[in-house]
């Protein structure tokens, strides 16, 4: 499970908001939020269940969108007795950055959009912010008849959550399916929209673990571009090849195999030795020179994530790489374009055939760097961590990594 959002509690001081009264149309509406993904809002961020506090709702809307209420913006006259869904949309609007678009609503604009409502008595504000959260997606034009003056119950605030993570760029960042006729276009634009990921305060302390020997490299990634998968039927396949990573796709889809694919940018630093030769400078490829002669490099790479649909396809993963995307040798007929010696993939639930290892990982905002150790070195290695960031959120987790990979931590080659 992905580490939760945590930015302490915010003190919300919202004040009075006047709406008249507004009654349920016949046939209701409240089935428009039974569409909503439960076990993805368990996993990663809050399901609410029974009476639904505006404290609790707002802090985890302000978790999410890593925003607080101060710098939301919200007007004083938004905050009403009680704690409807209307009010829980208008504030939500503030959250996820919609507000300026509501108020660029022309009055019969808005009237146009609410055609249907029942609320041509509300202030011109409020028709505003209704027709701007249906036309942007933050409540479906299905859910016309529900009682936006009803208090907030679970079932809206889990519908309202989910479209929080949408229009906020938090939920799972899926390019499509390994099976989709233009999936290969979706990971190409993906692999050239980003450069190096780079955060000197991270690196720095990491540089310093990495010269002293503690670690043999790390990556730096940012929280924002997770794959956010599920964790029960993912696999994380690190590479540097674009090239590699299309052919993969190409492989599991000859294999019958249809997952859904998301590429992770991230750099990965490690010590890069004067006895390797000069090392040929490129904007995906950098080094820093060391006192010492060698260097600490820096190479693009990416982690292309799949979320396979049963555990049969996840498990049959395996056996696949080692047939086609493993150098054994110095010959490299029969395998996929830069096999690695040592491919390297992760899972972060247990698996027949995996090694159990250690993820460490220091975060400050949406960067982060992460240092795998194998079990026997995973304490030192955390402890190292947090000595060396103590204004940094520094946490180890479990992975299952593929028997190369435990190989490569052990320091094998080939």
């Amino acid at each position: 499970m992905l580490k939760k959002v945590i930015l302490g509690l915010m003190v919300l001081a919202l004040l009075p908001l006047a709406l008249p009264a507004v009654h349920s149309q016949d046939g209701g509406g409240e089935s428009c939020f039974l569409a909503v993904d439960t076990e993805y809002l368990e996993d990663y961020f809050v399901l609410f269940e029974g009476d639904v506090s505006q404290e609790d709702y707002l802090q985890t809307v302000m978790d999410v969108t890593r925003m607080d209420a101060e710098s939301a913006g919200i007007p004083e006259d938004l905050d009403a007795e009680g704690f409807s869904l209307m009010e829980a949309i208008s504030m939500t609007l503030y959250y996820v950055n919609m507000d300026e678009l509501a108020y660029s609503y022309p009055e019969e604009k808005a009237n146009t959009v609410l055609e249907g409502w029942e609320v041509t008595d509300w202030p011109l504000a409020r028709r505003q912010e209704l027709a701007a959260a249906l036309d942007a997606g933050l409540l479906a034009t299905d859910c016309q008849g529900v009682d936006l003056m009803a208090d907030l119950g679970p079932e809206a605030a889990n519908y309202l959550l989910s479209r929080v993570l949408v229009l906020s760029g938090t939920y799972e960042h899926s390019l499509g399916y390994t099976t989709d006729a233009d999936i290969y276009n979706d990971v190409f634009y993906t692999w050239y929209s980003f450069d190096q990921v780079l955060m000197a305060e991270l690196q720095a302390p990491a540089n310093e673990m990495v010269k002293s020997g503690v670690i043999t490299g790390y990556n730096v990634k940012r929280s924002t571009l997770s794959a956010a998968f599920d964790p029960e039927l993912s696999i994380v396949y690190g590479h540097s090849s674009i090239d590699h990573a299309i052919q993969l796709i190409g492989l599991l889809r000859s294999e019958g195999i249809s997952a859904k694919v998301a590429l992770e940018p991230k750099t990965s630093a490690f010590l890069y030795l004067a006895e390797w030769g000069e090392p040929t400078e490129s904007p995906s490829f950098q080094v820093e020179p060391l006192e010492d002669g060698n260097y600490i490099a820096y190479a693009k790479e990416y982690d292309l994530v799949f979320e396979f649909e049963s555990m049969e396809d996840k498990e049959r993963f395996d056996g696949i790489i080692k047939s086609y995307a493993k150098k054994n040798e110095g010959d490299l007929e029969g395998l996929i374009v830069d096999s690695w010696w040592q491919p390297l993939y992760s899972s972060r639930v247990p698996m027949n055939d995996y090694i159990q290892v250690t993820n460490n990982l220091a975060a400050m905002g949406d960067f982060y760097v992460q240092s795998f150790a194998l079990m026997e070195n995973s304490e030192t290695v955390l402890a190292e961590f947090e000595a060396a960031y103590p204004d940094a959120e520094v946490w180890m987790e479990d992975l299952w990594v593929n028997e190369a990979f435990h190989n490569y931590l052990m320091g094998e080659a080939q």
